[in-house]
């Protein structure tokens, strides 16, 4: 108990933080994937009764008798989507590869729900410039988070869609990248991979949306060198472990955790005293606790699943390290944790667990928020979590591009790739900071990261106590590479 009331305070000294921050600048744990609803629900876009907050838009929008001479490629029609309420739009069909049945399943179908209600919105809208968009079931892949599913998925749709929404996981779609290269397919990532910063990487066509795991590694560490100095006796220098999958989620993470940490070596801050990849599949939760125990590290910065984060941290707890702060990743929560053995991981996860992620959480006060969750409560879509809000955010991309290849009367997949470097400020509406394609990735990369901690009076289970979180390592970190060279 002396330990927990030892983090309520530091919590309560990091929302005051908030303020300084904002005005500078899988065996016992609990399965989520059951709370969700099955993958049979994604079905194509319909003409359901609209959100009451308006669309984005831009000036004098062509339409396509307006624009009689616009090339038109590969997904594209200039007759109307299926279920269209607007009859005299072009279509634009979009595919979809995401994990509904596998270890993200929790994550990747609110993902998806996230993006066919951001379209819907867009049609119900009036459409995008003349034409509207079509997510169909025939050009959505349930994937399992499998590279060859993921590959022969891409391989069934690559001729049917303008562009994907979504592909889940970086080495899955970096398996499918040269394919996607050839068909000149541009793509939102569901990874936050510090490569698709980097063209010679991602051919310029993937829409990176939020910081990449490296910097917001950084922020996460830098977070915790402030919580732990307001400490008494102020908890610095500290231990630390790491946890978490194999390849750019975990390994993108830990170089960005590794890089922080060998900023604060002026004060005794060290190498990880454990690092355990759990490759799921493969190893246990009772091999992540037995690899950590025995060091009792002060931190340690999980980059899992749901499942994975409440087993190690209720085994741990119960072997004797009650003393542990954590801090995971956007995938590595999801509410349903806070039922987890009827709850009583609730007041763990409340003292112990800090959670940060690329955008703030379900309930803050943008418009971007505001017609999200009106899009969320018309189609009941359930519990809220930060999958859902990924899944809209990162859709701004895609439209900032599809408009602007719609202004250059290209919508060829050349046009569409091309448009993608032409693209100077993504509006998300208030929901991440304005976004350009054009420059440099050390000027272009997003250094900010949320920081929230778990509420269990919130729908999503979080509060934001740092909004856009840019610590010293991040904002002077020099982004020319990526922090992980998958495949090197």
């Amino acid at each position: 108990m002396k330990t927990r009331r030892r983090w309520v305070a530091v919590v309560g000294v990091m929302m005051a933080f908030t303020l300084v921050v904002a005005a500078c600048g899988d065996d016992d744990a609990v399965d989520t994937t059951a709370t969700t609803t099955p993958p049979a629900t994604t079905e194509a876009v319909t003409t359901t009764e609209a959100p009451t907050t308006e669309a984005p838009t831009t000036e004098a929008p062509p339409t396509t008798e307006a624009v009689p001479d616009i090339a038109i490629g590969r997904g594209v029609t200039l007759e109307p989507c299926p279920d269209s309420a607007n009859p005299d739009n072009g279509c634009i069909y979009l595919g979809v590869i995401s994990d509904f049945s596998g270890p993200f399943a929790a994550f990747g179908l609110p993902l998806t729900w996230g993006k066919e209600d951001f379209w819907e919105r867009v049609n119900a809208g009036g459409g995008l410039m003349g034409f509207d968009v079509a997510i169909t079931p025939e050009n959505t892949i349930d994937a399992g988070y499998d590279g060859a599913a993921h590959l022969a998925g891409y391989e069934e749709i690559r001729g049917n869609v303008a562009a994907l929404a979504e592909s889940l996981g970086t080495l899955q779609t970096l398996g499918a990248l040269p394919l996607m290269i050839e068909d000149s397919m541009v793509s939102p990532v569901s990874s936050w991979y510090s490569g698709w910063s980097f063209d010679d990487i991602d051919g310029g066509l993937i829409l990176e949306a939020g910081t990449n795991y490296c910097l917001e590694a950084m922020n996460g560490f830098d977070f915790v060198m402030q919580a732990r100095s307001t400490m008494d006796p102020v908890g610095i220098p500290f231990t630390y472990a790491i946890v978490g999958f194999p390849g750019d989620y975990g390994g993108d993470y830990a170089a960005g955790v590794k890089i922080a940490a060998a900023a604060y070596a002026d004060v005794g801050i060290g190498d990880p005293v454990a690092e355990f990849v759990y490759t799921p599949g493969v190893s246990t939760v009772e091999e992540a606790v037995a690899a950590i125990l025995p060091v009792a590290p002060d931190v340690i910065f999980v980059t899992t699943g749901p499942n994975e984060l409440a087993g190690l941290m209720g085994g741990l707890f119960g072997a004797g390290l009650q003393s542990a702060m954590y801090v995971g990743t956007g995938p590595t929560w999801h509410p349903a944790l806070l039922g987890a053995a009827d709850g009583a991981l609730v007041p763990l996860f409340e003292q112990a667990y800090f959670q940060t992620s690329q955008n703030a959480g379900f309930q803050d006060d943008t418009p971007g928020h505001q017609a999200m969750r009106e899009a969320f409560e018309a189609h009941e879509r359930g519990i809220p979590n930060l999958g859902y809000v990924a899944g809209w955010v990162m859709s701004y991309n895609l439209l900032a591009v599809l408009e602007q290849a719609i202004i250059n009367k290209d919508l060829t997949p050349e046009g569409i790739a091309a448009a993608v470097g032409q693209v100077e400020a993504v509006d998300y509406e208030g929901m991440l900071p304005d976004k350009s394609f054009v420059g440099t990735p050390d000027q272009t990369v997003e250094r900010g990261a949320v920081v929230h901690r778990v509420d269990a009076t919130s729908p999503d289970g979080l509060a934001v106590i740092a909004p856009f979180f840019v610590g010293p390592t991040a904002a002077a970190y020099e982004f020319n590479a990526p922090c992980l060279v998958l495949g090197g």
